[in-house]
Order: C-alpha cells, then sequence, then structure tokens
C-alpha cells in the first residue's frame, strides 16, 4: 500500500536521562532514562488520545526507546528504530555542563546557545545536516509502513524533536531554540508526505 498523502504525526520528546537532570549536554550519547521517567511521561500523555495511532517510530537511543516501548504497550502497537532518528552530534561538547562550555568555549558555544544554525560544535554536527538526515529518516520510516502510516508516533531526543516540529510547522529553527528543553512534551501535527522533504530540496 502507497503512504497516505496525509499524515497526523504525534512528535514526542523523549524521557530524560541523568546528564539532562545534571544540566549536561547529550548530544548522540547512547543513555537511558532517569528514574522518574515513568511517571513525567504518563503525566504528559495524559491529555492525548492515542487511541488513534498505527504506528510508533523512535531514535536509537536507550532513553528514546523506553518512551517509545511505554507508548507500544499503551497502544498494543509494535515500535520501530530508525537509526537516522538519533539525537543531533555536539561533538566534543557532549557530555559538558552549560556552565562548562560557556567558559570553555566562549565564542562559540554563546553564539550557538542563542542560534544553533551559527555553529558547529567542535567535531559535531551542523544543524542544516541533521534536518537534512531527520527529514529523509522520517520520510523513509513512514514509506516502510506500507499504508499504516496515517497516525504515527515519533519520538526524539531533544534537539532532533525542535528541528523536525520547528521544520515541520514551517519555523525557523532558531524559533523557540532552548538547549535546556529537556523531558517529555508532545505536539500533534497534520502534515502532507510531500512536505516531509528537505529544504534544500523544495
Amino acid at each position: 500500500m502507497a503512504t497516505p498523502s496525509e499524515i497526523e504525526l504525534l512528535l514526542v520528546r523523549g524521557s530524560r536521562t541523568e546528564w539532562d537532570e545534571s544540566g549536561r549536554l547529550g548530544g548522540d550519547c547512547d543513555l537511558p532514562a532517569c528514574k522518574a521517567w515513568g511517571e513525567e511521561l504518563t503525566a504528559a500523555l495524559r491529555d492525548h488520545d492515542l487511541s488513534t495511532i498505527t504506528a510508533i517510530l523512535t531514535s536509537p537511543d536507550e532513553a528514546s526507546t523506553q518512551t517509545a516501548h511505554h507508548i507500544g504497550k499503551l497502544t498494543d502497537r509494535k515500535v520501530r528504530t530508525i537509526d537516522d532518528l538519533r539525537e543531533i552530534d555536539l561533538g566534543l561538547w557532549e557530555g559538558q555542563r552549560i556552565e562548562q562550555l560557556i567558559e570553555r568555549f566562549p565564542s562559540a558555544f554563546k553564539p550557538w546557545k542563542e542560534d544553533p544554525t551559527a555553529v558547529v560544535a567542535p567535531e559535531g554536527e551542523s544543524f542544516a545536516d541533521a534536518e537534512t538526515r531527520l527529514l529523509n529518516a522520517l520520510a523513509k520510516g513512514l514509506d516502510k509502513l506500507n499504508g499504516k502510516g496515517r497516525n504515527v508516533a515519533v519520538v526524539l531526543r531533544p534537539m532532533a524533536y525542535h528541528v523536525l516540529r520547528n521544520r515541520l510547522q514551517d519555523r525557523e529553527l532558531v524559533d523557540g531554540w532552548k538547549p535546556t528543553d529537556v523531558g517529555p512534551a508532545l505536539v500533534a501535527l497534520r502534515v502532507r508526505r510531500d512536505e516531509i522533504v528537505p529544504a534544500k530540496a523544495v
């Protein structure tokens, strides 16, 4: 079956990790959810109708996978892991606290904190490249659902969630950017399949 022309997406920012709790930037490090993740996720999901979800896609990291499987149990849907939905690679900044980064990389980190498109983390991934990767991954993941992708939950780490949310809402990446925004959050979007393409390919 072909991919539906119009898709209901539930973008889910996955559960917090211990690094998130301590103010460290996680990047694409593979970390489990923090101890309170179940309670936080249950509270975040409380006002959302999950009964219409037909499929669940997730980033490969452990915290996102835990979040996705929790939703899978609530909806009786299988979880599909998409490697390229992983978090943005922050290179040498990964694992560092924000105050440490301000001190060690003042000329680079301060502008990035205001606008993530302005600077690329040392040995990291640009937000432009990440946007292309994430949109391609989402498009391919939806196409592989064989027509079952009308109402899809997509579980992501915080920066990947921000990138896809803003792109699919036709907003600039700097809009609403806060590198400290972590923990469960959800946004429901109705999009056309042909809108899920990298900006440079439009």
